[in-house]
């Protein structure tokens, strides 16, 4: 949603399927370091290694995010 473009993109569906379970993706250097984290931390193969609602809440891009928004509804 960052870059209107997905994170796996192969030419065909096999070698899709192929990056997704090696959860082989690039993120752009125009993203910030804090959210390419919060991408990185929920994808991860490992679902238990996944952030949880909460942690994903609480991410600093997040609260970066909500305190600026905060700031100017004052």
């Amino acid at each position: 949603m960052l870059l209107g473009t997905v994170p796996f993109k192969a030419s065909n569906l096999e070698d899709l399927h192929k990056l997704i379970l090696a959860g082989a993706f690039a993120i752009s250097d125009t993203v910030s370091i804090e959210a390419q984290s919060l991408i990185r931390a929920m994808i991860q193969l490992e679902p238990t290694d996944r952030l949880t609602v909460p942690q994903i809440l609480a991410h600093a891009w997040l609260k970066e995010t909500n305190d600026d928004s905060d700031s100017g509804s004052e």
